[in-house]
């Protein structure tokens, strides 16, 4: 039972510093808020068209 509990929370953590690191660079925080940016452009452009017309 120790075991199990062991493997499981040295798997939570090894998961946990994978995710931290996939996405805890600064390329990658700013390729994130260009996509946001176009995003809401996007969105902005599609609903002023329908309040428009």
């Amino acid at each position: 039972m120790l075991l199990f509990i062991l493997v499981f929370f040295g798997l939570q953590i090894f998961i946990l510093f994978c995710c931290a690191a996939a996405g805890n660079d600064a390329a990658s925080q700013e390729l994130s808020d260009q996509e946001q940016l176009q995003f809401i452009a996007e969105w902005k452009k599609q609903h002023q068209k329908k309040d428009v017309c």
